[in-house]
């Protein structure tokens, strides 16, 4: 008999909050977030106090884990490529991120993930400055998680939502301190670009509008599409600038879906504001919708957890 061994944790830490998944079989068996107040994000020494008492917390410390790699801090492309063996696939990828990254070779840790199409092989690869990397994963070291893969928001993203049009789906991933706008089609993804801002930049609005830290926080969970218009719009230029970019570049005409994500997309104003602006079809899913789950609390907090399950995925 071979030894049983438990599926690794997805553990997504995000620039406001830390996300902790675990599936077992169809099952999660693991559903846990922790919040990190603004202050404490910049203190290295104190995440990492607070990633080893939360794992330790739900008893995670020191087992596997799959954590993520912002898109923001990786160069990411995706290549077309005619059919041909492993082997050779390889040294073609090879070469191509040695032509099309920005960081020396020597200094560069690349991975890549590869699918089958009409006309060949669709390649997707990121790379990143081992440094960089290095410095990413350490924290996670120092709190005993036993790091054995890393991934890309961008393909978290793809695997726990899931987009079902074959045509241009964008998926808006708005975080605490950043948004990721990524464009696929056909499940392949096209574009990443990180955009620096997310909720914090929503709830500085507020504040400089005189509210009180917590009613600036309650108008990012809770405010109506008026109260938010303002900083939404500044998110709807850089929405817009990116799907005008892609059009132009890949000579593309319509997008048949946005999928919003993210802490801020449970506030259903925000989702009911682009959905008017963009005129296209927007959907809100919840990454946790038709699966058990062992603790029914988190289910409404799923949109949070996007990234997390897309890393939990990965690691079966």
């Amino acid at each position: 008999m071979g030894l049983f061994r438990p599926a690794p944790y997805g553990v997504d830490l995000g620039g406001g909050s830390l996300k902790v998944v675990r599936l077992k079989g169809k099952r999660v068996a693991t559903a846990a977030l922790i919040d990190i107040p603004e202050e404490i994000r910049e203190v290295e020494t104190r995440t990492i106090s607070i990633l080893h008492d939360f794992l330790k917390g739900i008893g995670a410390s020191g087992k596997q884990a799959v954590v993520q790699l912002p898109g923001g801090q990786a160069f990411i492309r995706t290549v077309n490529f005619p059919p041909m063996p492993r082997g050779e696939l390889n040294e073609a990828v090879t070469w191509e991120v040695k032509r099309q990254s920005p960081y020396p070779p020597e200094d560069t840790i690349y991975d890549y993930v590869a699918v089958q199409t009409e006309e060949g092989l669709a390649v997707t690869f990121a790379s990143a400055e081992r440094k960089a990397v290095l410095r990413h994963i350490f924290p996670f070291k120092e709190a005993g998680v036993d790091v054995i893969a890393i991934d890309i928001s961008p393909l978290c993203l793809l695997r726990a939502l899931k987009p079902k049009s074959p045509g241009n789906v964008m998926l808006l991933d708005i975080g605490a301190v950043s948004t990721e706008i990524n464009i696929a089609k056909g499940g392949i993804l096209r574009l990443s670009r990180t955009v620096d801002m997310g909720g914090d930049y929503i709830k500085r609005y507020f504040l400089s509008a005189g509210a009180s830290p917590a009613d600036a926080e309650k108008q990012v969970r809770e405010g109506g599409e008026e109260e938010l218009k303002a900083p939404l719009d500044e998110f709807l230029r850089e929405i817009t600038r990116s799907m005008d970019y892609y059009t132009a570049n890949f000579k593309e005409k319509t997008f048949a879906e946005v999928i919003l994500t993210g802490g801020v997309s449970i506030n259903p104003a925000v989702k009911n504001y682009f959905t008017r602006a963009l005129g296209i079809p927007l959907g809100a899913p919840n990454p946790f919708e038709g699966q058990e789950m062992a603790d029914e609390t988190m289910r409404g907090l799923g949109p949070r957890f996007s990234v997390a399950l897309g890393l939990a995925m990965r690691a079966g």
